[in-house]
């Protein structure tokens, strides 16, 4: 087994989830970024999570043996009820894959260039922005 890799930040404010990604991924720094996540989400009631906020501006690349781990990842966020995922950041692959990801889900995934851009569009998000980036970020241990 390797080491994880990857760095995250989860803020949980019902009816959204912020969460930023920095650096690069492998398979288990993904696995540790999900149990993480579902860890917090569980804190909440059932399909209390409707819309995502993902800033990928810090975040490097996973690696390829992680791709059906987050495919099934994101089957089970669609069923417990998140409507929208909204990444600020994600380059032209990033953003290719994350909405292949997406496909056969009712999940809608938006991409935006970066947080201003995003919060032009959706100002309700500022303060809880502001509330994420001062969270430290999380390294698997």
């Amino acid at each position: 087994m390797f080491i994880a890799h990857g760095l995250w930040r989860i803020l949980m404010h019902p009816p959204y989830a912020y969460m930023s990604m920095k650096g690069a991924f492998n398979k288990e720094g993904v696995v540790a970024f999900q149990s993480d996540l579902m860890t917090t989400a569980s804190q909440f009631s059932p399909q209390s999570i409707t819309e995502a906020v993902v800033d990928l501006s810090e975040f490097e690349m996973s690696t390829a043996d992680s791709i059906e781990d987050t495919r099934q990842y994101f089957q089970g966020a669609t069923q417990r009820g998140l409507r929208k995922a909204n990444y600020i950041g994600a380059n032209a692959l990033a953003r290719n894959m994350l909405a292949q990801l997406w496909q056969n889900t009712t999940t809608e995934p938006c991409f935006y260039s970066s947080m201003n851009e995003l919060l032009s569009k959706q100002p309700h998000h500022k303060e809880n922005i502001e509330r994420l980036v001062k969270i430290s970020f999380k390294h698997p241990d």
